[in-house]
């Protein structure tokens, strides 16, 4: 199983920063997961728009079987569909695209873009009949299970305004867990996460935060420090404790803040690994653009 990050900033896309500047470039959240004859899409932000160009060249050079996507979301916060809304792709006859997603996703996704909703219209101007890729929409209830050709795929609920879903994928005995959006009951573990992650090679989830800038008393950037419970993020140090628990092998930290410097998101990964030790998983911040193969 290959897995690709297509987009792993958090709230915002960033375009290319100026030569010299110390802001890194971002695409919101997309993650691709490819093994023969299946390809999965977790959450739409706007790295599926990279993604979509990349599936157009695979189509381009005669690969028929990329033509079918599974796309399981998270939950329907912009920052996590707005690749989906404005991607090529999704507009495309010739691509098959089935979208998973718990109840409150598919209810929102549908007073967005469905004709008939009252909200239709209001903040973009195509609907679902004009996403002809979107052939098939499936509910997905929290702590159900389902397979993607030879993998299974369980999920859990997260802790997030509006709700949020993780999802577990495993294939020929690896397994990635993917939990972005989630905001950790208290400081240190969560219990529930650790037991859903247990034994996973890799768990990618978010930590926007480190544990001084959630309780309000550093600040990211040059804004004034706030105290950011309830709002539906993880501290790294948090997530850190949490793959420990669970005995991840690895744990990729993204959905990075938007306004943190490159330089100071290279020092917390460096801070994060420390912290991990020899007993905790291997450490590191997710990049764009990257690709790991697990099993």
């Amino acid at each position: 199983m290959l897995a690709r990050f297509w987009g792993v900033t958090g709230t915002v896309s960033l375009p290319t920063p100026a030569t010299g500047s110390s802001m890194p470039a971002g695409n919101t959240t997309c993650l691709g997961l490819e093994w023969p004859g299946r390809t999965v899409v977790y959450d739409a932000g706007t790295g599926f728009i990279r993604f979509g160009e990349y599936l157009l060249d695979l189509m381009a050079q005669g690969h028929e079987e990329s033509r079918s996507i599974d796309l399981i979301m998270s939950h329907c916060h912009l920052d996590h569909i707005n690749g989906l809304l404005f991607s090529p792709l999704t507009y495309d006859k010739r691509v098959r695209i089935t979208l998973r997603a718990c109840p409150a996703t598919l209810s929102a996704l549908h007073k967005l873009l469905d004709p008939s909703s009252s909200s239709c219209r209001t903040f973009l101007p195509s609907t679902f009949p004009d996403m002809v890729a979107i052939k098939e929409m499936v509910t997905v209830e929290p702590g159900s299970s389902f397979n993607l050709g030879d993998a299974r795929v369980e999920t859990m609920a997260l802790r997030h305004p509006g709700g949020s879903l993780g999802f577990r994928v495993s294939l020929g005995g690896v397994s990635m867990v993917l939990a972005s959006d989630n905001e950790h009951p208290g400081p240190g573990v969560d219990p529930a996460l650790a037991r859903f992650s247990e034994g996973a090679q890799v768990l990618y989830t978010e930590g926007q935060y480190t544990r001084r800038e959630y309780d309000g008393l550093d600040a990211i950037g040059n804004g004034l420090p706030m105290p950011r419970k309830g709002w539906g993020h993880s501290t790294m140090e948090d997530c850190v404790a949490t793959a420990t628990a669970a005995g991840c092998q690895r744990l990729f930290l993204g959905h990075h803040d938007p306004l943190r410097p490159l330089d100071k998101l290279e020092a917390l990964g460096i801070a994060m690994k420390d912290l991990a030790g020899r007993n905790g998983p291997l450490v590191e911040m997710a990049r764009e653009g990257q690709a790991i193969h697990l099993g």
